[in-house]
């Protein structure tokens, strides 16, 4: 009989799921090893997360991991170095480019040997980017952002979300402010439909949102996405007031603010990793207590985990010269 596993997760921070995850990925009483990694995702080295897992029936014997990790590009292999043994983060330094062929072994005594390969994708093919106010009622209008793309691949799937930078001019300096956001599909539809037709998960990676496209969708027809950013995306600066503890008006701020586009490529294994994670934080509670094994996804020989590669490109700041220019 299949055992239902524990994969214990020590995670700090990063991109890595702290916590101990109950899954069935069809392994027996012996001890498992789990992976995450997403190559590309760091411009300048390869993040892993290794750690023991256990089955349910088997934890009273936990065996000591000391893996033996051999991680390859393009058939060389690349030196991985442990950075924290307790929390267990390994780092390679190399910097992923699209199109690189990635592998990646991990043995342990005692544990059963994983193995896992993915590649680098290339970068959003982007033709157009325009972005223009649009007639919504008699006197309303809708700021829209049209991305127009061709040649896309089925074998990869496509993502966008924006990045705010505001900078507040205190008496002390300036304090510049970034995040993330995901806006929302245009023309807004209960069921969140774009206008190709064209179904769109809003997923989350690293604290980020991000709508994503599944590649098999485009075929290598030209499309066009269309977001709504809920706020302008050209370069924009004022004032806001700043009080003390007990509500009174000290001063005013000024600030400034702009955005940047980022596009995403992601492997057939980067997406169908983070549709997993979204149904399991969606329908993790009673439908994965039934059926837990139903929002897992693991492309981790022999264990469990992901091991996925990503590219992400930001675009310029967004003003409307830069717009001018691509469209």
């Amino acid at each position: 009989m299949k055992k239902i596993a524990y994969i214990l997760l020590l995670v700090l921070g990063m991109t890595l799921t702290s916590c101990m995850v109950v899954f069935d990925p069809g392994f027996d009483e012996s001890p498992v090893i789990y992976l995450e990694a997403f190559p590309g995702r760091d411009t300048d080295k390869v993040m892993f997360k290794i750690a023991p897992g256990y089955s349910r029936s088997n934890t009273s014997m936990m065996l000591p991991f000391d893996p033996e990790i051999i991680f390859e590009v393009n058939g060389s292999v690349i030196p991985v170095e442990c950075i924290d043994v307790e929390e267990g983060y390994y780092v390679a330094d190399y910097a992923p480019v699209p199109g690189d062929k990635l592998s990646v072994s991990v043995n342990s005594e005692g544990f059963t040997g994983i193995f896992a390969r993915t590649s680098i994708p290339e970068p959003f093919p982007a033709g157009k980017i325009d972005y223009r106010q649009v007639q919504s009622g008699l006197d309303d209008y809708d700021e829209v952002l049209y991305v127009t793309f061709s040649g896309a691949d089925p074998g990869t799937h496509y993502g966008i979300y924006f990045l705010k930078e505001t900078v507040y001019e205190t008496q002390s300096g300036p304090v510049p402010r970034t995040y993330t956001y995901a806006g929302s599909i245009y023309p807004e539809t209960e069921f969140g439909i774009a206008p190709t037709n064209l179904e769109a998960n809003l997923l989350y990676f690293d604290g980020v949102s991000y709508w994503a496209w599944d590649g098999k969708q485009l075929g290598r027809q030209s499309c066009t996405l269309s977001l709504k950013p809920g706020s302008s995306l050209y370069e924009t600066s004022g004032e806001v007031n700043d009080y003390d503890d007990y509500g009174n008006l000290v001063s005013t701020v000024p600030f400034s603010s702009r955005t940047k586009i980022n596009l995403m490529t992601m492997s057939d294994e980067f997406y169908k990793y983070q549709v997993a994670q979204s149904l399991a934080a969606d329908y993790g509670g009673l439908m994965g207590f039934i059926a837990p094994s139903s929002y897992c996804y693991s492309n981790i020989d022999n264990g469990y985990g992901a091991f996925a590669g990503v590219t992400i490109v930001e675009t310029d700041w967004i003003t409307k010269e830069f717009i001018e220019n691509n469209r």
